[in-house]
């Protein structure tokens, strides 16, 4: 597996568009649990690892980052809002389709503009180091959403 850091989270993406797909189009409510998890890891290490850094080598992309944050915010809530259902209750479909569309978003907008702005600016061997320590960091990822905070959130970015 390479540990570049764009090609890493690009993985990220196929695998959750994957369990998307696995929901929405097969009706795989149990694919929401992995969905869940695979989430929560995905945007821990790139929260504590790809945008700290980036955002250091790259700092005309700190406002894509400052709105990235955001969204992983709001994706943080519902997904924990979501872990914590059933899929017979009233709000589970309503919630996991929502969460899902936002999820798309902030990869569509990560796969088409910002890895390549990223890939243009940063060395490939720095983008190993970066995907080095992400693979350090998805090791002792959380597991399952919680809620953080959103001061929570700029904090790990800030670090």
């Amino acid at each position: 597996m390479s540990t570049d850091a764009i090609v890493m989270l690009r993985e990220g993406h196929k695998e959750i568009r994957r369990l998307i797909r696995s929901y929405r189009v097969e009706g795989e409510t149990e694919a929401v649990g992995p969905f869940l998890r695979a989430l929560t890891v995905y945007t821990y290490i790139e929260r504590e690892g790809m945008y700290p850094r980036v955002c250091v080598l790259v700092p005309e992309t700190e406002p894509d980052i400052l709105g990235f944050v955001e969204e992983h915010h709001i994706a943080d809530v519902l997904a924990a809002e979501l872990y914590d259902m059933r899929p017979d209750d009233i709000a589970f479909d309503a919630k996991a389709r929502l969460l899902m569309d936002i999820v798309e978003r902030h990869m569509d907008a990560e796969d088409h503009s910002w890895f390549p702005r990223v890939r243009a600016t940063v060395g490939r061997k720095e983008l190993q180091e970066i995907g080095a320590w992400m693979m350090r960091l998805a090791e002792r990822a959380p597991q399952h959403p919680h809620r953080p905070s959103a001061q929570q959130m700029w904090d790990a970015v800030a670090a």
